[in-house]
């Protein structure tokens, strides 16, 4: 940033007969570094004036403490309360406490140090305000340093060095540091493409950003930033089966996680049950007193599968045995959850109904009110059995058998091979729309299918259910005009009522959605579709402002060399968007390893 014109203030050194600070004399700059559990901030303001100017600076503070979930619109009828703002100043530094006791009765704090001279101007309950005057000489630069601490206050410390002490350039050159946590080992991808090889090392950079520390051996990449910032099953899991092979770590700390966090019993609430993978684990004050269900919450139909795949993935590429001994007892009890609870009206299809009020009415990964629909835009009803989650049951189920054989269960094995070879089968019978030569959205609570053309059915790809000639015919769907925008695959078809290329999963384009289906075209050996859906993808990085791919944007058709349309509240970064320069990278290349 920089200046307007400003007034000479009283006092002021002399100035050449000036009236004012001409504008762009002072470059503002605004530095934040997150380093563990604090905020480092750094307001740089450079005078490139040939004389000394003396400037006023306003500085203000305040916090509400809301929930994430009260950002995002929830009402709430109570609310805890703001205690009074808290001063203290020692060993030269002034620090005000902002703190907020919950209905949990859990007090929450933030300590703002300011590492800088300044007086009170205000003080409420909201809001703190300083201001301070300070001279800065010609052509130098002044720092005004201020540290945010959580619920305990930390000591001005960046990397073992002295904040106080740092300048900016000092700063940037210790930041890197904060991003070994030994996870990624020392493997290094390189092209001779600079602008894939850019895109490789701000994903990896994301990835790493948003892994976070849940026990003493155990990190998880958190879904996003800001809305998703917590452990989500589904994300977590295809997380990291797309850093397969590059950064098996990750998936072996997300397999212990989800293992360890089975569900034990039936409850409504949090549609729990038993040997079920959670969806979403939140640790505010409104999961505290279950004002919302996510305390872990397991309204998800679709990670228990994927937790299976996972693991027969990781298995294949690491032949970590002894963790595959200590996790078989929790993969038995997840595929016992697919056998009763995962299919309660034994049609043979995975299916999902909410049982707690306040819990997600959709279930799989597009889980707006609004994403399963029939051809006419009418809603689909539950219990609802989605094409995709199939697909993820017929791969888990083969993976499964592959891993009963190598531990000695033949006849556990030969068990779970024939009852994924009956699932293709009643599959094709239920899902496959021959006329169209498409695979149907999915089967609403009267068994009648919802037949739209979506994104879904390239997941059926990825779950290697369909035969050779359907996997033909699906990728053909899915690159043509109505579902293919030039940016890549959307999630619903143009051609449907229920299009909408602004909507959240009707209509937009997710990243991670079109990795998945990149590669499904790979197993398919469907060449030039996934040669064109890798190109769109890639001109979607080049197009944008820093080489990253957004959880998602909107679905518009490309027009000439126009970036896509940003959806407004995407989050950036986003752990599966990340990971899907690691997929596509993996689907261009063609990297594989079996079992057997």
């Amino acid at each position: 940033m920089t200046n307007r014109d400003l007034p000479i203030l009283a006092g002021a050194p002399a100035n050449s007969g000036e009236s004012r600070i001409r504008r762009d004399t002072l470059l503002i700059r605004r530095i934040l570094t997150l380093h563990e559990d604090s905020l480092f901030e750094v307001l740089a303001i450079r005078n490139f004036d040939s004389i000394p100017h003396l400037l006023q600076l306003e500085h203000w503070a305040g916090g509400n403490f809301d929930d994430v979930f009260e950002v995002r619109g929830m009402h709430r009828e109570k609310r805890g309360r703001l205690l009074p703002p808290q001063e203290d100043s020692r060993d030269g530094i002034s620090t005000l406490t902002l703190a907020y006791e919950g209905l949990d009765g859990r007090k929450r704090s933030a300590h703002i140090q300011r590492l800088f001279k300044s007086e009170k101007i205000r003080i409420a309950p909201h809001l703190v305000g300083y201001f301070s005057r300070m001279e800065i000489p010609p052509k130098e630069t002044l720092l005004i340093k201020t540290l945010v601490s959580f619920d305990e206050k930390r000591p001005a410390i960046f990397h073992g060095k002295d904040f106080r002490e740092l300048s900016v350039n000092e700063m940037m050159s210790l930041a890197p540091q904060s991003q070994q946590n030994g996870l990624f080992g020392e493997l290094s991808i390189r092209s001779d493409n600079a602008l894939v090889n850019r895109a490789i090392e701000n994903a990896e950079t994301d990835i790493r950003m948003l892994l976070t520390q849940e026990d003493a051996s155990t990190y998880y990449p958190y879904a996003g930033v800001p809305w998703f910032s917590a452990p989500f099953g589904r994300d977590g899991l295809i997380t990291a089966y797309q850093l397969l092979p590059w950064y098996p770590k990750i998936a072996r700390g997300v397999l212990d996680y989800v293992f360890k966090s089975l569900g034990k019993s039936s409850e409504a609430f949090t549609d729990e049950q038993p040997g079920k993978v959670f969806h979403e684990f939140r640790r505010g004050e409104m999961a505290a007193t279950r004002e919302i269900p996510f305390i872990p919450y397991y309204g998800s139909v679709d990670s228990t599968p994927l937790a299976l795949v996972l693991l027969h993935e990781y298995i294949s590429w690491t032949r970590d045995f002894e963790s595959l001994g200590r996790w078989w007892p929790a993969a038995l009890q997840a595929l016992e959850w697919m056998d009763l609870w995962g299919d309660i009206d034994r049609d043979g299809f995975l299916e999902y109904a909410k049982q707690s009020p306040t819990g997600l009415v959709n279930q799989g990964w597009k889980d707006s009110h609004n994403s399963v629909m029939h051809a006419d835009g009418r809603l689909a009803h539950a219990p609802i059995r989605l094409c995709e989650v199939q697909a993820y049951a017929f791969r888990a189920k083969q993976g499964m058998s592959q891993l009963a054989r190598l531990r000695g269960d033949e006849v556990r094995a030969q068990r779970l091979r024939t009852e994924a070879l009956q699932l293709r089968n009643l599959f094709n019978d239920r899902f496959w729309n021959s006329a169209k030569g498409a695979v149907h959205l999915a089967l609403d609570g009267d068994s009648k299918p919802c037949d739209v053309l979506s994104s879904n059915m390239g997941h059926c790809l990825w779950g290697k259910i369909l035969s050779p000639e359907q996997a033909q015919s699906v990728s053909a769907h899915l690159m043509s005009e109505s579902l293919f925008s030039g940016h890549g695959i959307r999630t619903l078809a143009d051609t449907e009522e229920a299009f909408n290329p602004m909507s959240y999963h009707n209509g937009s384009i997710w990243p991670h959605d079109n990795s998945l289906i990149l590669e499904g075209m790979r197993y398919y050996e469907q060449g030039a579709h996934l040669t064109q859906l890798a190109l769109a993808l890639l001109g979607v990085l080049e197009s944008s402002d820093d080489f990253r791919l957004p959880e998602l944007y909107c679905g518009f058709r490309k027009r000439g060399t126009e970036p896509p349309i940003p959806y407004e509240v995407a989050c950036k970064p986003q752990a599966w968007a990340a990971g899907s320069v690691f997929l596509m990278l993996k689907s261009l290349l063609g990297i594989s390893r079996d079992l057997d």
